[in-house]
């Protein structure tokens, strides 16, 4: 194992070694080169207080923002290194972080607080791998497990439930069926994690390759962080164009979405969400949802301002929502374009799409002809057409030389773009200043 450690890596472990403190690699990066793939970082713990590792690496910089939870982090050859004091943890009043931190020398301890079995093994070059808890096994399984009684690990830290979901969703493991149990049984205590920490973990989830699975099996998960999601499950769609319920069909689409990145996962976990507050039966017995795409964009947003996401991803996301309903023909792309922007153009047919391939055969055959509209962006983009007041023939300017000013103007210049947008008129200036004329020459 470790064939190849980074050299600041090697630096620490050695200073540590050479000044008689058991030291050890421990976490994701054991899990990660058990697995085959290269750890993104190298934690390291060590049986000494912090005080003394800070006497062990006063000779290099030091970052000292985590020493109260015993992490020191030393700057060798421009590389920050995580050291970690050997630790136990009592008191969780706050279902999220220990009242009580106290330094151990033994390992042994130190790995029984940690979450689950795949993340509580370590190794050193002298040791080899220390497995106490039959991680190694885990993992060859494929299986998330807490270390030790499930319930104490989640009532330590109920942040956890959502990491083993995470976990699950991006390895593809099977989460163990008493660990399971205590995350179905304590997922309400994640009301008291911070939303913050609540959406990193999610959209880790939802990324993932394995995420309907995981959401499918752990709804009550979610609509404990999500409630406004609830009514989605079991939600019917009678129609000649569904086979799955609104919650199902909202997996399908997660499920479907390529590539897997945080907007587009977001955006399918929320497209439908306010299906179940339109939602009208007709005499026929046939469902439908009328305005759920604008009731939707509404609640995703007030969804995302919950969870503290960016402004920039908030209006993303809302965006994708509100038109993901839109079916458009060629002649229509650059009017999508003027709505949604060129730079979200191909996330509105990567939602569209997958979300026709989670419909019944009759519209999921069809998904692949969306493909159409991205090469007629390409060419709208290239011919220099218009897609939006940059690119239409007549601007603000012109209206002024013609006396149109205030309120009147910025309206004329708009109906003028949606003709153009709409195909109704050519983007040609002498045209669209004559259809548009003096205002003296408007009818009242």
């Amino acid at each position: 194992m470790f064939d190849f450690l980074p050299s600041a890596v090697q630096t620490a472990l050695t200073t540590l070694k050479q000044a008689g403190v058991q030291a050890v690699l421990v976490g994701g990066c054991v899990r990660d080169e058990l697995m085959g793939v290269p750890p993104h970082d190298h934690d390291i713990a060590a049986g000494a207080p912090p005080e003394k590792l800070k006497e062990i690496f006063a000779a290099w910089p030091l970052i000292l923002d985590g020493e109260k939870h015993g992490t020191i982090t030393p700057v060798i050859d421009h590389t920050a290194v995580e050291i970690t004091s050997f630790r136990t943890e009592s008191g969780y009043r706050d279902g999220r972080h220990p009242d009580v931190v106290s330094f151990t020398a033994s390992l042994s301890e130190d790995l029984s607080r940690r979450d689950f079995t795949v993340n509580a093994m370590a190794w050193s070059p002298e040791e080899g791998l220390t497995d106490l808890f039959g991680g190694r096994e885990d993992l060859e399984k494929g299986v998330i497990r807490c270390v030790g009684d499930p319930a104490e690990r989640f009532s330590e830290d109920s942040l956890r439930i959502l990491r083993g979901m995470r976990f699950a969703s991006r390895l593809g493991f099977a989460i163990e069926e008493e660990t399971a149990r205590a995350m179905h049984a304590q997922a309400e205590g994640l009301r008291q994690i911070s939303r913050e920490r609540i959406h990193t973990e999610l959209t880790g989830t939802l990324t993932g390759a394995h995420a309907m699975e995981v959401l499918s099996a752990f709804p009550d998960v979610v609509f404990a962080v999500i409630p406004e999601l609830f009514p989605l499950y079991h939600c019917p769609q009678k129609s000649v164009y569904h086979i799955y319920d609104v919650w199902e069909h909202t997996l399908h689409v997660l499920d479907e979405v390529t590539p897997r990145t945080p907007l587009l996962c977001w955006a399918a976990l929320l497209h439908d969400c306010a299906k179940p507050l339109t939602r009208h039966r007709d005499r026929k017995g046939f469902d439908h949802y009328p305005g759920h795409q604008q009731e939707g964009a509404r609640l995703a947003e007030s969804v995302c301002k919950s969870l503290k996401m960016s402004n920039q991803m908030i209006r993303d996301i809302t965006t994708l929502v509100l038109w993901h309903d839109e079916r458009m023909t060629e002649d229509q792309v650059p009017l999508m374009l003027y709505r949604v922007g060129p730079e979200l153009f191909d996330d509105l047919i990567a939602l569209q799409k997958a979300d026709m391939l989670a419909h019944a055969e009759r519209i999921s055959k069809d998904a692949g002809k969306l493909d159409a509209l991205l090469l007629r962006r390409d060419q709208a983009i290239k011919n220099g057409e218009c897609i939006g007041y940059s690119t239409l023939a007549v601007t603000g300017d012109d209206l002024k030389a013609l006396g149109w000013q205030g309120k009147e103007l910025g309206q004329s210049l708009e109906w003028a773009l949606m003709q153009v947008l709409k195909g109704k008129l050519p983007n040609d200036r002498d045209t669209l200043l004559r259809e548009i004329g003096k205002p003296e020459n408007q009818q009242t």
